[in-house]
């Protein structure tokens, strides 16, 4: 059964000879999922910068108000 339609969609991607098929997936398959990762991508590294850069001035500004205040 699995070699049946393995063969019989070699046979449709043949009929469509005018039309890549490698080219149809690329287009309308493979390029949005990478623009969409790479998205993704950046939102996630943007976010993680920022929340990395938010943790060392919390921690400067939790450094400063120790040494200033709770001085033992």
């Amino acid at each position: 059964m699995k070699t049946e339609l393995i063969n019989e969609f070699y046979l449709m991607q043949r009929s469509r000879a005018s039309v890549d098929y490698n080219e149809m997936l690329d287009e309308r398959v493979y390029s949005p999922i990478k623009d969409a990762n790479w998205k993704m991508t950046t939102w996630i590294s943007e976010r993680g910068r920022m929340l990395m850069n938010l943790d060392v001035k919390l921690n400067s500004s939790l450094k400063h108000l120790r040494k200033k205040y709770l001085k033992f």
